[in-house]
């Protein structure tokens, strides 16, 4: 059962867009991750592999900057990195306020 989810989209000035999703269970703990757009990223399981890396990790402030880290070896085209990473933080921290929110109710 989904506890939480999140969804943000980006749109480049070019036109092409970014939308990442994420689903937690109630310990905040990632279920599924997906990263989906008409962008280009190389090596082009780099997506396929971050999706991967979130699932069944709960989401703290070190997976941000693990996931960072991990970005910074992808090249993309079509989106700036940068915000391809400020999307992703910002669905990650919104889940955390979710689970944090949950946990003092």
């Amino acid at each position: 059962m989904t506890y939480f989810r999140t969804a943000k989209v980006i749109k480049e000035k070019s036109g092409k867009y970014v939308s990442i999703e994420v689903e937690v269970s109630r310990e905040c703990v990632v279920k599924v991750a997906r990263i989906t757009g008409d962008f280009f990223a190389y090596p082009p399981e780099a997506v396929d592999n971050i999706e991967k890396y979130l699932a069944g990790k709960k989401v703290t402030h070190s997976l941000i900057e693990d996931l960072r880290t991990l970005i910074n070896d992808v090249v993309l085209a079509g989106v700036g990195r940068d915000r391809f990473q400020s999307l992703l933080t910002d669905v990650l921290e919104e889940v955390m306020k979710a689970c944090r929110k949950s946990a003092a109710e």
